[in-house]
């Protein structure tokens, strides 16, 4: 029997490599596409030390799979670089470039992992679908504007189904 192929963006962090682990325990077949070398390994496990804004990679891992679903929680966190340039082309070309791929390989399936960082400040409340975003940094500036890349993407392309998680940094 064949696996169920995914692809999850940045699974040798935090949040991407619990979701990876997870995804095998269940078995399904996961690529990694992360700066960061894959410690795991496992049968069904692909990684691939790269960069998501390199298009051709992109290109030649999509042509390589057959990916049912992209989970992308590659991020470019504000206290790992000091070249904010990085960040914002890592955290918006980034997800830009990905869904880009998955929408040319027939993937219609993207969960993107953003931030509750789109809000300064807490409310004192559950934060609601009604509350408007308000970055004042610039991770969580770079989270929204990828969020608002994936919507115009999704506007050109209906197929394509975003899920947008908006994870508190503890995860």
């Amino acid at each position: 029997m064949q696996r169920r192929e995914v692809l999850v963006t940045g699974a040798s962090g935090f949040f991407g490599g619990v979701l990876k682990r997870r995804l095998l325990a269940e078995g399904f077949a996961v690529t990694n596409i992360d700066l960061v070398r894959d410690e795991d390994v496992d049968d069904a496990l692909t990684s691939v030390q790269g960069d998501i804004r390199d298009a051709a990679l992109l290109a030649e891992t999509f042509a390589e799979h057959k990916f049912e679903a992209v989970f992308h929680c590659a991020a470019m966190l504000a206290h790992d670089v000091k070249d904010d340039t990085l960040l914002w082309t890592s955290n918006v070309d980034g997800t830009r470039l990905v869904a880009e791929a998955a929408v040319a390989a027939g993937v219609t399936r993207f969960v993107n992992l953003s931030s509750n960082c789109l809000w300064a400040e807490g409310f004192g409340r559950p934060v609601t679908e009604a509350d408007v975003p308000a970055p004042v940094e610039l991770y969580g500036r770079s989270k929204l504007q990828a969020e608002k890349e994936l919507e115009m993407l999704r506007e050109k392309h209906p197929e394509l189904r975003v899920v947008t998680l908006r994870c508190p940094t503890i995860y």
